[in-house]
């Protein structure tokens, strides 16, 4: 199997050749180890060359900004996106920075609001600069904001909060502007050789879901869900990026056609076992690999059990895709993410011979 026929088969529950591999590289000094260099931005040409370093199989591609844009700067380190919400840098902020300040703090906010618009030049240049270069047949993974990571970058999820009982229909129109720019940008990711579509969409903290069930499915989830159809119309899969614990939300996302989710962190007490056992015959689970104790902290031997242990417990049966579970961000060695990865590639492959032999399919 070439990479990107590995990725899609685990997504399909198929049983690849050898476990997929994936991750967000959102660490200049693995870019500075790997391809010599530092990229001052996050870029699809990097993000292949090093994604191919680490022998992944999918790079994550995300939707950019229009030809010539440039964020307005308000000092050094705070910057005003196109959207109109404030960020600031710090040294371990790359390449996704943290709001600090929102656009929309009132209706009459909203009423003034003009959205960017997505069909503006230029947008899926990095797809577009990916699909042609030499990429060993890496699976290209565009990548949207789900409603209410769009919501909170505009409101902030403190005036979420008071909406959901003040003004809930405030919120359902950032949602819907949210869903619009995401059909667009899926499509037209889609049409510069994107094979899937990250949603990102975080859900919970490390204890908790962000919201009850009850305000989920009835301001979030419709949605969500028609950002999901309407990526699945356009003929690929989608996969959910959703950091803290989730589960409480999972019986409601397997009505949807989410094909796959992310991350699954240990430090939020996603239980990778339980999770397989409950959703692993539907929902292909990427990630697991713990990116805030493990790998920052632990040694090469216990990054390498550890990813044993998440292909012995996710790959039977297909629909396992190794990663961290969050990214691969500062703090985490260049020695143990070369760990994580050519354990991988070597037990995943190992292990999956193993599940495909007459033999071990017959105690499956």
């Amino acid at each position: 199997m070439n990479r990107q026929e590995r990725f899609l088969a685990a997504l399909r529950h198929e049983l690849p050749d050898r476990v997929p591999m994936f991750d967000f590289l959102f660490q200049q000094p693995l870019y500075a180890a790997l391809i010599g260099h530092a990229p001052e931005g996050y870029n699809g040409a990097d993000a292949v060359r090093c994604a191919l370093a680490l022998d992944h199989d999918g790079v994550w591609l995300p939707f950019g900004g229009f030809t010539g844009y440039q964020p307005r700067y308000l000092s050094e380190n705070v910057y005003q996106d196109e959207w109109g919400t404030t960020f600031q840098k710090n040294f371990a902020s790359w390449p996704i920075d943290a709001p600090v300040d929102f656009p929309i703090k009132s209706r009459q906010d909203l009423k003034r609001y003009r959205p960017p618009d997505p069909t503006l030049a230029g947008r899926n240049a990095d797809i577009l600069a990916a699909a042609q270069m030499e990429h060993d047949s890496i699976a290209l993974l565009g990548g949207v904001g789900g409603p209410l990571t769009t919501a909170w970058n505009l409101m902030g999820y403190e005036a979420i909060c008071f909406a959901l009982y003040e003004d809930p229909a405030l919120i359902e129109e950032l949602c819907r502007i949210a869903v619009d720019f995401g059909k667009e940008a899926a499509r037209r990711s889609v049409e510069a050789g994107c094979v899937g579509i990250w949603v990102s969409e975080d859900l919970g903290d490390s204890m908790r879901g962000f919201f009850r069930l009850s305000h989920f499915r009835k301001h979030f989830l419709p949605y969500l869900n028609e950002l999901v159809d309407s990526i699945d119309a356009l003929g690929v899969p989608v996969l959910l990026h959703s950091c803290g614990h989730i589960t409480d939300y999972l019986p409601d996302l397997t009505q949807t056609k989410i094909a796959a989710i992310h991350p699954l962190q240990r430090t939020a007490g996603m239980d990778l076992r339980q999770v397989k056992e409950q959703y692993g015959s539907r929902f292909c689970l990427i990630g697991n690999i713990d990116s805030s104790r493990t790998l920052p902290y632990g040694s090469p031997e216990d990054v390498a059990a550890e990813v044993r242990q998440a292909i012995e417990i996710a790959a039977p049966g297909g629909g396992y895709i190794l990663a961290s579970d969050h990214s691969l961000h500062d703090g985490i060695s260049i020695e143990n993410i070369l760990a994580l990865f050519r354990t991988g590639a070597q037990y995943g492959r190992e292990y999956m011979q193993r599940l495909d032999s007459p033999a071990r399919k017959a105690t499956l």
